[in-house]
């Protein structure tokens, strides 16, 4: 047997494969938060919000004409009492990426829907350290709403 054959048999003995990440890969966590208000500065409380994220890399698509864009699909929450909010986009393979593009739909009864698409390049993020392999990447973006008429 060739010495990376032993090499690799050996590691699989002791639970570990070569090309897996089972026992941990590095992974961002891309956190929204805000807040809600109304347009004297009021906080506005179980607004619901649903913030969408499209993650655009530094590598190319397959067809190599534009940057890959990876999909984090959607997620909903509704404000507190004080008019926040916070999503959480988990477990995103870490990967190099130059910017963000969000799309933040807002609702409340009595008030105007509002939707905010922002694109937001790297720099701004906010970065900081979570669990062992996990990094937490988070921007805010706060909402006013109108009152309908």
């Amino acid at each position: 047997m060739k010495k990376s054959g032993l090499f690799a048999a050996l590691l699989a003995m002791l639970g570990l494969q070569m090309q897996s990440c089972e026992y941990g890969c590095p992974y961002t966590t891309f956190k929204t938060n805000g807040t809600v208000q109304d347009e004297n500065g009021n906080n506005i409380k179980d607004a619901k919000v649903s913030v969408k994220i499209d993650i655009i890399t530094d590598k190319l698509d397959p067809a190599e004409r534009h940057p890959d864009t990876i999909k984090c699909g959607k997620q909903t929450v509704f404000t507190n009492r004080k008019g926040h909010y916070e999503t959480t986009h988990k477990d995103i393979d870490d990967v190099d990426f130059k910017k963000v593009n969000y799309e933040v739909i807002t609702d409340k009864d009595g008030y105007e829907p509002d939707t905010i698409r922002k694109e937001v390049n790297k720099s701004e993020i906010r970065f900081k350290d979570g669990d062992t392999w996990e990094t937490i990447a988070s921007h805010k973006i706060n909402i006013v709403l109108k009152k309908n008429k």
